[in-house]
């Protein structure tokens, strides 16, 4: 709850600061400036309309249409108060008063349209092999398709969960693995947009585990309809065998127990398993040294949406061990593989430089002799 006070309240703060940077000393009429205030107050609004008539601040349930305009207005005011802050501190709009005030907001809103379409477009295609020196022989050339952060809502409906999966069923894998954040809202309003999850398929089965937005709405809901799709295994505290000499394992994500699910265990997660297997071990957020916490090969996690943008991603790079997207690790000790995510929460809608993304990791054995 508190969190989401003050995604309503400090955007409208942000307006007023714009104004002050953005608006040159030249322009002295009370009605213009009161105009422009207006219209920054608008799209600082975002969050407090979405939770006055759509339900919920950060899943309102509302017209595809009017939420990407909601977002496209109000991240164009946040990139035009960056850009503005940056204008005030070198004296620009004072220097050019008319030049400043109708270029930036051309500017900021460009960028902004640009930002959302990469935010809600359906994803690309990542490919990424990876060389061990101890995988099984019968594992070489093993296919493996890893998807996160899909986000399905509103504002991204069934329409790019199935190309979702239409791309991932296109890349011949051979287990497909699912790292969290499905979707957002309740599962009654959004459950057929995430749906077309049951029409995933490898050889050798798809699995997935939990992430934090799975707990936020209706959670005993959603899991209950999730597990009605019977084509996917979910691990939680445990292993499967998909392949002889492969483990895959999986925890919950670490709010589960504050929604009363189980709380997540990685020293559980391959108790089934011998040292013998390739252990693959999917967690939603990235650890520093998880992989080799539960002594796994390779660990698949999402989370981060590849920091979102330049110089953001420094800022999430640091709530995450310093990961934030690609790959992580010598092998010796285990990759860590963070995704880019397939989908962006509407939250924070935008995204530069840095397109969604599914990945597809092929595995390869390490010839002897090969680091010489």
């Amino acid at each position: 709850m508190a969190i989401r006070i003050f995604f309503q309240i400090f955007p409208v703060a942000l307006s007023f600061l714009l104004t002050w940077c953005f608006i040159p000393p030249s322009v002295k009429s009370v009605r213009a400036r009161a105009a422009i205030q207006a219209f920054f107050l608008l799209c600082a609004a975002k969050f407090i309309v979405f939770a006055s008539i759509g339900g919920d601040a950060f899943a309102p349930e509302l017209p595809e249409k009017l939420i990407w305009i909601w977002n496209w207005a109000y991240s164009g005011m946040m990139i035009l108060l960056a850009l503005s802050v940056a204008g005030k501190i070198c004296r620009l709009p004072r220097r050019f008063p008319r030049t400043w005030m109708s270029v930036l907001p051309v500017l900021a809103w460009g960028l902004s349209a640009a930002g959302v379409r990469n935010g809600v477009k359906a994803p690309q295609v990542e490919e990424v092999s990876l060389e061990f020196a101890d995988l099984p022989p019968e594992l070489d050339g093993c296919r493996i398709v890893h998807i996160s952060d899909i986000h399905a809502s509103a504002a991204a409906k069934a329409w790019r969960t199935e190309k979702i999966v239409e791309t991932a069923n296109a890349q011949n894998a051979d287990i497909i693995c699912l790292t969290g954040d499905y979707a957002d809202g309740f599962s009654g309003r959004r459950f057929g947009d995430i749906a077309a999850l049951g029409g995933l398929r490898a050889k050798h089965g798809v699995y997935a585990v939990s992430g934090n937005h799975e707990y936020y709405y209706d959670a005993f809901g959603w899991f209950r309809r999730y597990r009605s799709l019977k084509n996917i295994k979910w691990l939680v505290n445990s292993c499967a065998f998909p392949l002889p000499g492969l483990a895959v394992g999986g925890v919950n994500d670490p709010v589960a127990e504050r929604f009363g699910f189980t709380t997540p265990d990685p020293s559980a997660a391959f108790s089934q398993a011998t040292n013998g297997e390739f252990r693959v071990y999917l967690q939603h957020r990235p650890q520093v040294n998880g992989a080799s916490a539960v002594r796994a090969d390779l660990q698949l996690s999402g989370h981060t949406h590849g920091g979102i943008a330049p110089v953001l991603d420094r800022l999430v790079a640091a709530f995450n061990g310093g990961m934030v997207s690609g790959t992580y690790g010598d092998g010796e000790n285990g990759f860590v593989l963070v995704s880019r995510g397939a989908g962006q929460w509407a939250g924070f809608p935008i995204r530069f430089f840095n397109d969604p993304a599914i990945t597809v990791i092929t595995l390869r054995r390490k010839a002897a002799g090969g680091d010489e």
